[in-house]
This record gives structure tokens, C-alpha cells and sequence, in this order.
């Protein structure tokens, strides 16, 4: 899958998405620092999934109606350590990767799905 990890996410998490056979672009590797809205942009124009724990995204897609990627996959709050965020990614991606695609998905200790807007049926 085609994954864009936003700069909050940890090394850790970035190198077990690589280890797992994801191609992920990292935000802290490529262009730090960048603003939200050049983060979205780029994750929209290579299409692809963004990961963040960033709140903010939701706000930009659904209250500033921003064009948004295929998917994002929104970490509502660390987990104890960078290794259950690992784990809980991946666990995320194996079982739901096929259905990320338009919506927004929020990670806590459950997963739930919104629809994007303007995606396909879901808009």
C-alpha cells in the first residue's frame, strides 16, 4: 500500500511499514517541517493512504472541505509505546487495507470508518 507518514509518526513505525512491504514516504525524511496543507496535497497528488496522529486533517477534509487523499488513517492517541503503534498499524492495514480507500479511519482501541467527501458513493 501507498503510505504517507506524517512527521509525528515514529522511526519505528515508518521502518516496521517498510519491514511489512509498504511503500511509504516519510514526511521527517523527505520535507520536514512542512505545513498541513503541503502535507495533504502531497499525499492527495502521489495517492496516497496519509498516517498521522494529527487532528487537524480531520478538520482541514471535513469542516474546510479540502480535497482530500484516497485515505486517511488517523491515530487518535499513542499507545504506550512505538511498538504497539507499530502493531496496531499493521494490524489496521491486514485487515482493512482494501477498505481505507475514501475514508477517513480513526485508530484507538477501535477502528471506525467515515466516509470521505466526494469519494465515490461515500460523497
Amino acid at each position: 500500500m501507498r503510505l504517507l507518514a506524517d512527521e509525528n509518526l515514529p522511526g519505528l513505525l515508518v521502518r516496521a511499514l517498510r519491514d511489512a512491504g509498504h511503500d511509504v514516504l516519510s514526511a521527517s525524511e523527505t520535507f520536514p517541517s512542512a505545513a498541513d496543507e503541503a502535507v495533504l496535497d502531497r499525499a492527495r497528488t502521489e495517492a496516497r493512504i496519509l498516517v498521522t496522529f494529527d487532528a487537524d486533517f480531520g478538520r482541514m477534509i471535513f469542516a474546510e472541505r479540502r480535497v482530500p487523499p484516497p485515505g486517511v488513517l488517523y491515530l487518535r492517541s499513542p499507545p504506550p509505546s512505538p511498538d504497539e503503534t507499530a502493531r496496531r498499524v499493521l494490524r489496521v492495514l491486514a485487515a482493512d487495507a482494501p477498505a481505507i480507500d475514501g475514508y477517513f479511519v480513526s485508530v484507538d482501541t477501535t477502528t471506525r470508518f467515515h466516509p470521505l467527501p466526494g469519494k465515490g458513493d461515500n460523497g
